[in-house]
């Protein structure tokens, strides 16, 4: 499991603890360590550990969204439910942006030039959510290819329908080509262009109130991978976007007869609050972020981890295996496996993937020996990464001040010993 946040920090993610976890706070065996018979892990003197300026206690409860951030979070709920790249074509395991939550027409400037984001129909855009991949560097001798995958949501089912045609129309337009259709497929828009040598065939289908849309790139050379690929992604996500349990909006809710708040409960699996955070001033100016703002304060199942990973099989494979249905991204991160060894597992992994990919040990926080640490040097400097597991909780943390992250790691750690393990 390399690190799932590759198009902005480019470092590893999740490595391994080998102590079994749950067993030792502050030096004193639990009962749960004397019950089960398991070997306790390294004493833990949390009043001695560093954690420097960083909170050592969860979060109070998040509550219900809000006007002001319904569609972030809503978003983010869409992440599960947007088909991952490597899904559509397994050669594209290469996290790139735009990788993001969408939260309205005018966060759509990373996906489309502004002709095409700011068509008409594009006003009654709600939400959505981007996910992007390229071909790895070990599998360019075969040829490049790239994937964008996203599900846009509209007020209605006619704004979707008219917008699938206006922004079809509006990238033909600009490639001065025409928009065609696929058979079989009445409300897919279709415009093939070339660019930088390469053969590009976009698709924008209308489904109820979704908009699907692919970008899929390839070598002139493998350009009759275009359409089977495209269709095979438009199954996918119409499929998959079926099961989205969207909220609804004001209009559909008097519709279904609901009456009261319908807005969904944020952190509804209670893992967010373990999370170290941002402050509010740091999301509100988009500053110092590991992924755009919109992104993060968030949970996500293992397909949204996977959107963001640099080893999306495997992550997605694992997180679902262990159960960890529900993972927080913030500051930290933050998974939760169902059980004690499922963390494990998910530390284990991950600290192999890193080594492979040349990431070294390095020294534990003072006190913290149950901590595991890593480094590697990168184009931008060295980088660090620690890891911590508490019972069914594992907490990650990197940056390239190495005293920054052994300070938030400890944090994470003491915020973690409070965790509930028997929350669902």
């Amino acid at each position: 499991m390399r690190n799932w946040q590759p198009m902005v920090r480019c470092v590893g993610v999740v490595a391994a603890i080998t102590a079994i976890a749950g067993c030792t706070t502050q030096g004193q065996a639990t009962s749960e360590s004397a019950a089960s018979g398991q070997t306790s892990e390294p004493s833990v003197d949390v009043a001695a550990l560093d954690t420097g300026n960083y909170p050592t206690d969860p979060r109070p409860a998040f509550g219900k969204a809000t006007q002001d951030n319904i569609l972030q979070v809503e978003g983010q709920r869409m992440a599960q439910f947007v088909v991952v790249p490597f899904e559509i074509d397994e050669d594209l395991t290469n996290a790139n942006l735009p990788t993001m939550v969408i939260t309205g027409q005018n966060s759509l400037g990373p996906v489309f030039p502004a002709d095409i984001a700011k068509v008409p129909a594009n006003k009654n855009m709600l939400m959505g959510f981007v996910g992007t991949a390229a071909t790895p560097d070990e599998k360019l001798r075969t040829g490049a290819k790239s994937v964008s995958n996203m599900v846009l949501r509209y007020a209605t089912a006619g704004d979707a329908a008219a917008a699938a045609r206006q922004m079809a129309d509006a990238t033909a337009a600009s490639d001065k080509v025409r928009t065609t259709t696929l058979p079989g497929l009445p409300d897919t828009h279709v415009v093939r262009t070339n660019s930088g040598g390469n053969s590009q065939m976009m698709a924008f289908t209308a489904h109820n109130t979704y908009v699907l849309y692919q970008w899929y790139e390839t070598p002139p050379t493998q350009q009759v991978l275009q359409e089977p690929t495209i269709r095979k992604a438009i199954a996918l996500q119409t499929a998959l976007i079926d099961k989205f349990p969207a909220t609804p909006t004001k209009n559909e809710a008097k519709a279904r007869g609901i009456t009261g708040s319908s807005a969904p409960v944020i952190d509804q699996n209670h893992v967010l609050i373990y999370a170290l955070p941002y402050s509010d001033e740091d999301l509100k100016k988009g500053q110092n972020l590991a992924l755009p703002g919109a992104s993060i304060r968030a949970v996500y199942g293992p397909r949204g981890m996977a959107q963001m990973s640099g080893d999306p099989k495997t992550d997605f494979t694992l997180l679902t295996d262990v159960g960890s249905t529900a993972n927080a991204v913030e500051k930290s991160t933050v998974y939760r496996a169902t059980a004690a060894d499922g963390a494990k597992k998910i530390v284990d992994t991950s600290l192999a993937s890193n080594r492979s990919q040349g990431w070294a040990d390095a020294p534990s926080p003072a006190g913290l020996p149950i901590a595991k640490c890593q480094s590697k040097t990168l184009e931008s400097g060295t980088w660090y990464l620690c890891y911590v597991q508490k019972g069914r909780y594992v907490g990650t943390y990197s940056a390239p001040n190495p005293k920054d992250v052994q300070q938030a790691i400890s944090a994470q750690y003491v915020i973690l010993t409070k965790a509930d393990q028997n929350a669902n």
